[in-house]
């Protein structure tokens, strides 16, 4: 989605080009003017002439807030995989699947159970001692998944929400409904300007 944000951000920013500055000062000389002026300049409506103006300031506010809010998510997901990277080192299968997506909730809960069951393999197939364990070497063999578990719980302190997520979609789709004047519309306000 934040791929999707910034195209469409980029592509708002290249529509818009100088138009937040035009429209601002368009709005301030239709603002200035009588409205015996107005009538000399065909302007009938000066308040639904505005209000079309100001559509251009709303889509530069929309796409400013899908920045900031697609910047927001970037920074939260960089710092939970920064967290997650240090578990991974210690032996944490990766979140990332073959499509270099990250996995679902579920598919992620069987790689992790296989690589424990892995783990407990391949200790106990290694063993040399064929007498019980004691508690040392028990805890030895399990040392590392005690550790992984005890991060596990504290890499979600704060249980996960969607309300950035679902708030950044919103913006998005706002911004991808919203539609500019035509230009040739916009080229003659400007040459009343």
């Amino acid at each position: 989605m934040i791929a999707a944000a910034q195209a469409e951000i980029q592509r708002a920013r290249n529509l818009l080009g100088h138009m937040p500055e035009h429209a601002n000062r368009l709005i301030q000389f239709l603002n200035t003017k009588t409205n015996e002026e107005l009538v000399a300049l065909e302007i009938r409506d000066m308040t639904a002439m505005i209000l079309t103006i100001k559509r251009v300031l709303t889509m530069r506010t929309l796409m400013q807030n899908l920045e900031r809010k697609s910047e927001d998510m970037q920074v939260e997901i960089d710092s939970f995989m920064e967290r997650f990277a240090v578990l991974h080192e210690r032996g944490l299968p990766s979140l990332v699947g073959n499509n270099e997506h990250l996995l679902r909730q579920d598919e992620y809960q069987l790689r992790l159970n296989k690589h424990v069951s892995d783990q407990l393999n391949v200790s106990s197939s290694t063993s040399v001692e064929k007498a019980l364990p004691s508690g040392q070497t028990l805890y030895n063999n399990l040392e590392n998944l005690f550790y992984i578990e005890h991060e596990v719980k504290h890499l979600f302190i704060v249980q996960p929400n969607f309300y950035r997520y679902t708030d950044t979609y919103e913006t998005l789709r706002k911004l991808l409904r919203h539609q500019l004047l035509e230009e040739q519309w916009w080229q003659s306000m400007l040459e009343i300007l």
